[in-house]
């Protein structure tokens, strides 16, 4: 079987990425499954990190001093007076002294039952958490250099290895100490995962699936899963072993995953980059067009390698960059601190956890539909709207002492949950389309990074909630507000091809800058009935072959002066 189709007459550099992607079936079989296996991998990160939520809770606790039976519960008993049977939640015992043991509920085994984090040492689950996401930041800065220096799949697979070797030394920890060592290096292996995985998939896709890719639901699918599972296992060692052996059929996975041909395109290795498209072509039944013209060798070869110093090349970039930064911070102080404020809420913790998660699918599913329909930009804003109404909201009823207060904080903390889920799809896509490939997982693991700061103050936020009612709350709204307004001034980018090369920014603003001058100067030096032939015959041409000429030239040419939504790149495609 051949894959060489007679040559179309077009040029080699007209041919993009995102045309070969198109000619392999665009949305095919190799991109459903591929799409497919990543998302089932990525329930492994899932039960990571939802299971914190649950690994530190607090369960109800009695100081023990002075009860001579073991007690399940602690509860109080009439006679005559209501007498309370143990000091529930004190720390104090009887006599007024420090108590010195403990009583858990056994309902639920947790870190904090294990090790007795309560009273003065109450601080350390929400510092493992923060330890937790600090391994996340060093992850995504790590798999970021990693994958655009030597590729997407390198990264990718050693998040799995990360993710099975410390949950299972999670699994045996004996102290809260090596338990939070073992946190590190698991939120380290999420880093690499959730760095890599978007981009690995979008560099397959074309612009129209990027949203679904992106936007599909398995996290709260996979979330609504970890609490039913959670809510049968009642111990934090077996959550941890559990997740552990669903890592290990994921190693399968590299016989079907290859590395990302555009990635070998931006490098300048068309050959690697033929081999797996010349495989995408095979698994999809598309075969007919000519792949060694499109991934013709060039004849200078360039392989320079990026650093996160190019995310801040020219003022464009610094500014995009940093407002970029502003929105992952807000997911990161958000989505943490309500996440873990589940611990705080009435009732259930595994209801409250199902029911958060359940209602980020359709949410998920909404936000496909408006990115499509309104934007990137204009759907990133409404969910940020939502999390500040809501957040605000809770703030206030936190506060003040209000009727069915409890209620109250549950609904509205569930709006404000509703958005900020929807938010992260948006905000993910417009990341992914905004870079150009020779950075792209630099650019999103740096801003994972900025993200992950902010996941490092939500837990904080949380303790600090149990002292300052309504502060968690109150912060959440207020960076919202923020967002709304600094996502104004970001590009948007729906329906963009994805860029693959960047400019040098002395060469792009002498372009801008210098052409209107030579424009003028060159109408200038016509005489005038020249100059009024001249533009009457350009108007004739322009209307009897406009629809051929913008064929035409759709060229490197114009794509250097600027392209729509994206930073100043430039689109070599080869």
């Amino acid at each position: 079987m051949t894959l060489n189709a007679p040559s179309t007459g077009k040029d080699v550099a007209d041919v993009s990425p995102d045309e070969i992607i198109e000619n392999l079936g665009g949305c095919g079989r190799f991109q459903v499954r591929m799409s497919v296996i990543v998302h089932l991998i990525k329930t492994i990160v899932c039960f990571t990190f939802m299971g914190m939520i649950i690994i530190s809770a607090t369960p109800p606790w009695w100081c023990q001093d002075g009860v001579k039976e073991n007690i399940l519960t602690c509860p109080g008993y009439k006679n005559n007076t209501i007498t309370q049977y143990c000091q529930s939640k004190s720390c104090l015992n009887g006599n007024k002294t420090k108590c010195r043991a403990f009583g858990y509920d056994r309902s639920l085994k947790t870190i904090v039952s294990e090790f007795n984090l309560v009273c003065h040492n109450d601080f350390i689950p929400s510092i493992i958490n923060s330890i937790q996401i600090t391994g996340v930041l060093v992850g995504n800065v790590a798999a970021g250099q990693i994958a655009d220096l030597f590729g997407r799949k390198p990264p990718f697979f050693t998040s799995i290895v990360l993710l099975l070797s410390f949950n299972i030394v999670g699994y045996f920890s004996t102290s809260w100490k090596m338990f939070a060592v073992a946190r590190f290096f698991v939120g380290a292996g999420g880093g690499f995962f959730l760095t890599t995985q978007y981009c690995l998939l979008s560099e397959f896709t074309l612009a129209k699936w990027r949203v679904w890719i992106v936007g599909f639901p398995s996290w709260p699918i996979q979330s609504c899963l970890f609490s039913l599972l959670a809510w049968l296992i009642h111990d934090w060692r077996y959550i941890q072993l559990m997740t552990a052996l669903m890592a290990i059929p994921c190693f399968l996975a590299w016989c079907v995953i290859p590395e990302s041909f555009r990635w070998y395109i931006a490098h300048d290795k068309p050959e690697k980059a033929e081999v797996i498209v010349r495989s995408v072509a095979k698994f999809n039944r598309h075969t007919n067009f000519d792949i060694d013209k499109a991934l013709k060798k060039p004849e200078n070869r360039e392989d320079k390698k990026y650093t996160v110093l190019d995310l801040f090349r020219t003022k464009k970039m610094v500014k995009v960059t940093f407002l970029l930064a502003l929105n992952w911070i807000a997911l990161g102080v958000v989505s943490y601190g309500i996440a873990f404020g589940i611990q705080s809420l009435s009732g259930n913790i595994f209801f409250n956890l199902f029911l958060f998660s359940l209602t980020g699918i359709p949410c998920k599913a909404i936000a496909l539909w408006l990115q499509n329909r309104f934007g990137r930009r204009c759907t990133s804003i409404m969910c940020f709207t939502s999390v500040a109404f809501g957040g605000i909201v809770v703030g206030i009823v936190q506060t003040l002492d209000v009727p069915n207060k409890d209620e109250l904080t549950n609904v509205f903390a569930l709006i404000a949950n509703m958005g900020i889920s929807t938010a992260w799809g948006s905000v993910q896509t417009m990341t992914i389309e905004i870079y150009p490939t020779v950075i792209r997982n630099i650019g999103f693991g740096t801003l994972s990074v900025t993200g992950r700061i902010g996941a490092i103050v939500g837990p904080q936020l949380v303790y600090l909630n149990t002292y300052i009612p309504g502060l968690l709350y109150f912060v959440c709204g207020a960076i919202s507000i923020i967002c709304v307004f600094v996502l104004v001034f970001l590009p948007e980018t729906m329906d963009k091809n994805l860029n693959d090369k960047i400019k040098q920014v002395l060469d792009l603003e002498s372009t801008v800058r210098d052409q209107p001058s030579k424009v003028k100067s060159t109408t200038n030096d016509k005489p005038e009935g020249e100059e009024r032939q001249t533009k009457e015959s350009t108007s004739a041409r322009e209307t009897d072959k406009r629809v051929p000429l913008c064929v035409a030239n759709l060229s490197k040419q114009t794509h250097d002066i600027h392209t729509p939504g994206s930073l100043e790149i430039e689109t070599t495609h080869i």
